[in-house]
C-alpha cells in the first residue's frame, strides 16, 4: 500500500494580522509607494476584497493613522481633530 495515497494534503491558512500585513507591505513602502496604493496592491496580489484589507487596517491604530494622514495630505478627506479610532 502506498503511503502517499493515504496522506491528505490540507492547505494551512495563515491569519492576516495588522502586523503581518504591515510586514508584507514594508518593501513597497520603502520604495516610496504610499500606504493607500500599497494596501490596494496588497489586496490585488492576495486575491482579497479591499473591504477585507480595510477590516485588517481598522484593527491597527498605526495603520489607521498612516492612512488617515496620507488621505488628508492628498485632500481625499477633510482634516479634523477627531481621533481616527472613534470612526472605526
Amino acid at each position: 500500500m502506498d503511503k502517499d495515497k493515504n496522506i491528505t494534503t490540507e492547505k494551512v491558512i495563515n491569519p492576516r494580522t495588522p502586523e503581518k500585513v504591515h510586514h508584507d507591505i514594508s518593501s513597497m513602502l520603502s520604495n516610496g509607494v504610499n500606504y493607500i496604493d500599497t494596501l490596494v496592491e496588497y489586496a490585488r496580489l492576495n486575491g482579497l476584497e479591499i473591504e477585507a484589507v480595510a477590516d485588517i487596517v481598522k484593527k491597527s491604530t498605526i495603520l489607521k493613522e498612516k492612512v488617515r494622514t496620507e488621505a488628508v495630505k492628498m485632500k481625499m478627506v477633510i482634516k479634523d481633530d477627531k481621533d481616527i479610532t472613534e470612526l472605526c
